[in-house]
């Protein structure tokens, strides 16, 4: 499916399935919550999902995936996507690739920065989609859509200026959203 980064989800997941029964051992808060929709299931991460308790930062952080059909993810981050964030981003799409939701709109409207190992996620995940798959990121943020300019990675995602854009081009033919109807 997703090769390579599919490998490495499986042992992060396994990695985060002990931390978090660590972590519920000293009754550390729920870190995901589950809530059905009309349109399919929503997860919401927060900081508290941190493994490493003592090293969290004080900068509030979230990460939300709302499944929009049955193929279809939007998955919105607010706050810092740095290299203490990057993994939960990364779990996030992967777990949405893997439920066959592979048309994802990456929201980072509410994103205050962005670091490499974050658009190093995106690069990976971005490669390794299949051919009827696609992602589109909404970023009207300057700074945040500097780092996407900076280190030439504009050209290689769909980035639109705001999230109904973002899904209208996932949706669209051309990223094989109708190739399978």
């Amino acid at each position: 499916m997703v090769g390579a980064a599919l490998k490495d989800y499986r042992r992060d997941a396994e990695w985060n399935r002990d931390v978090r029964r660590a972590s519920t051992r000293v009754s550390a808060p729920v870190a995901c919550h589950r809530q059905n929709l009309k349109f399919g299931r929503l997860t919401i991460l927060n900081n508290v999902d941190t493994p490493d308790f003592s090293s969290q930062s004080s900068t509030s952080f979230a990460i939300m995936c709302r499944e929009l059909d049955e193929r279809t993810s939007a998955i919105d981050v607010e706050g810092e996507l740095d290299l203490t964030t990057a993994p939960r981003l990364k779990w996030m799409l992967l777990d949405s690739i893997q439920a066959g939701r592979n048309l994802i709109v990456l929201d980072l409207t509410k994103t205050t920065f962005m670091d490499s190992t974050a658009l190093g996620v995106l690069v990976v995940v971005n490669r390794n989609l299949e051919a009827d798959a696609g992602m589109a990121v909404a970023c009207p943020n300057a700074n945040v859509l500097r780092i996407f300019e900076l280190s030439g990675m504009d050209g290689a995602f769909a980035i639109f200026p705001s999230f109904d854009e973002a899904l209208s081009h996932v949706k669209s033919p051309t990223t094989g959203a109708d190739r399978s109807e």
